[in-house]
């Protein structure tokens, strides 16, 4: 296998780099999406039982979930107009799409330019097959066979990278946008709950 990548040229450097990045930013990732992650029933479950204990704001956690976050910043707000509850949790809401989207971006530019690497490796292996052969004067296939090796392997690894990184930028942003949604929902009916009491 190792003999197979050498193959590709030197374009297999950017390509390895792209690839473990793309692992590094996925598994980052997903670990601090699993933890955003929250149950939106359990979550008001927790608020409801909250506001009904003390009649002093609730304290909450500082957990990584944006649904957590946005409830803090409802509590925190009590006392104040329905309007500027609700510009607060915007806010917060916001600030942690930010937070989520965090290096997502990198993935999918990856998955974007890394075809292009490879077909720059293709171009050069195919350079290198026609110096061959004004080398040599001849164009048998063992004369034109690395660089053909080069160009075919350079591309392969090029859409391997490009369809990896693309499966993950997509897994990645589905559950972004899941994250976020339910912390909407959280946060709407936590306001309701908040100007209620």
């Amino acid at each position: 296998m190792w003999e197979l990548l050498k193959q590709g040229g030197v374009v297999m450097y950017p390509l390895g780099f792209c690839s473990l990045l793309t692992v590094a930013i996925l598994l980052e990732r997903l670990v601090r999406f699993r933890h955003a992650d929250r149950d939106p029933a359990v979550v008001l479950r927790r608020a409801e039982a909250a506001l009904k204990a003390a009649n002093s704001p609730p304290q909450w956690p500082d957990e990584p979930a944006p649904s957590i976050r946005a409830i803090a910043a409802a509590f925190a707000g009590r006392g104040l107009s329905s309007e500027r509850v609700e510009e607060r949790v915007r806010a917060v809401l916001s600030s942690e799409a930010l937070r989520l989207s965090a290096h997502v971006s990198i993935v999918g530019t990856i998955g974007n330019i890394a075809p292009f690497i490879g077909l720059f490796g293709t171009v050069l292996g195919i350079i290198r097959a026609f110096r061959d052969i004004g080398q040599v004067g001849a164009a048998g296939p063992a004369v034109v066979a690395a660089g053909i090796s080069e160009a075919l392997v350079a591309t392969a690894a090029g859409l391997f990278v490009a369809i990896s990184s693309v499966i993950a930028y997509n897994l990645l942003i589905t559950w972004q946008s899941r994250i976020l949604r339910r912390a909407e929902i959280v946060a709407t009916q936590v306001v309701d709950m908040v100007a209620e009491h």
